[in-house]
């Protein structure tokens, strides 16, 4: 019966990580479904254990060395009198890692593992469905854009291109699954659906999405040694990192050039706008502009353990873009070092299980979440760390199957 509740709850968990983004849309003030998850997960997990039930050391151990790593950022920025409202902020979705070893429950054979693997694609194709049939409704006028703007801006999951298109923080998932449909569908079909996650990644309108997604695959192909295809995934991650803004600005100045047509030749005299798509030049400034913050404010001891958690830079006092960046500021080399364990971990579980399109799926997946975090904030946050710890958990039961 115990084991019945873990995996039902498993499956509620990860059908709302996979669909929910940041989990606000199904927040209730400060308390969302997320955190009832959660909280449940955790209490139940305890129960399990109080019980007898029992778990590889190997997660114990680091979940002691993030509590360490944490406790030590915390100090550091307590010690410093960081504002409470700042430093709760930055270690609130951090604590996401305790539920590892509720995953290390939830997954005990390979039927588990692809129960999740399904979920995974699953919740992928209805998110892409219905991105898909929005754009279809916007587009079609069937659906005003602005009280669709209006009604989905202030839960801060959704950030628009202009009138065009938009991104949605849950859209991290679109990659994760054009990984396991490629790795984990035998069928030919798996390339029709790749396609259409590609095409929906590519709509989002997201560089570092399709960056890591191309140095993922880069890698792929370089572990395999296919170099010819390894340079030209390189090559396509450097034109992403180095065009992609212009090509954006591109796309923008077309878009107004047509809307101009068909206001009839009117604002000729009007600048065409290369930013309906979005400000990526700002974006792009952002970013530099945090390096510099940081850059300026390293000292070697903050280079050893950071600022403290609640010290950002003027730019962004809480969060920041690059998760590496903000972990450099906030815990130091200290910080840095533990994702670093967190990457081998997953690497030398990779290797010691079993070849098989399952394992691959799971750890490019992990890649992928690793890569997207040099543009954007995943690794520290549950949507991303969900997808490590579980891509662990599952490499872990795929080598014990082999022993």
């Amino acid at each position: 019966m115990q084991d019945r509740v873990i995996r039902i709850l498993f499956s509620l968990l990860w059908i709302e990580l996979c669909l929910g983004g940041g989990g606000r849309f199904t927040a209730w003030g400060p308390l969302s479904l997320r955190m009832i998850f959660f909280v449940t997960a955790l209490s139940i997990a305890a129960i399990a254990f109080v019980k007898g039930k029992r778990i590889s050391n190997s997660y114990w151990r680091l979940v002691l060395l993030f509590l360490i790593t944490t406790g030590i950022g915390l100090g550091v920025g307590l010690l410093d009198h960081a504002d409470r409202k700042f430093w709760w902020q930055d270690v609130k979705p951090l604590l996401y890692f305790l539920i590892l070893p509720f995953f290390a429950l939830a997954i005990q054979n390979k039927k588990d593992i692809h129960q999740v693997a399904r979920i995974i694609q699953g919740s992928a194709m209805v998110m892409m469905a219905l991105f898909f049939i929005t754009l279809i409704l916007i587009h079609t006028h069937v659906v005003s854009f602005l009280p669709f703007y209006n009604a989905t801006i202030k839960t801060e999951e959704i950030f628009f291109r202009g009138e065009f298109t938009f991104f949605y923080k849950g859209f991290l998932f679109f990659g994760i699954a054009i990984i396991f449909f490629y790795f984990n569908l035998k069928s030919p079909v798996k390339y029709v659906i790749v396609t259409f996650l590609v095409i929906a990644l590519f709509l989002s309108l997201t560089r570092g999405f399709l960056l890591a997604l191309s140095i993922t695959i880069f890698s792929y192909f370089l572990l395999k040694k296919s170099f010819l295809k390894s340079f030209v995934l390189i090559s396509i991650a450097v034109a992403v990192l180095f065009l992609g803004r212009n090509a954006i600005s591109f796309a923008s100045r077309w878009i107004a050039q047509q809307n101009e047509r068909q206001d009839d030749g009117k604002n000729k005299s009007r600048e065409l706008d290369p930013t309906l798509l979005g400000d990526r030049s700002f974006s792009d400034n952002e970013r530099i502009a945090q390096l510099r913050q940081v850059a300026q404010r390293t000292t070697f001891s903050s280079t050893l353990v950071g600022h403290g958690f609640g010290f950002g830079v003027p730019i962004r006092p809480v969060h920041m873009e690059i998760s590496y960046l903000e972990i450099f500021h906030k815990q130091g080399l200290i910080g840095l070092t533990f994702w670093v364990i967190l990457l081998v971990s997953v690497w030398q579980k990779f290797r010691a299980a079993p070849t098989s399109g399952l394992a691959e799926a799971f750890f490019f997946s992990s890649l992928f979440v690793f890569f997207q975090s040099f543009t954007n904030q995943y690794i520290n946050n549950p949507i991303g760390l969900s997808v490590l710890l579980l891509s662990l958990v599952c490499l872990d039961q795929l080598k014990e199957e082999r022993g």
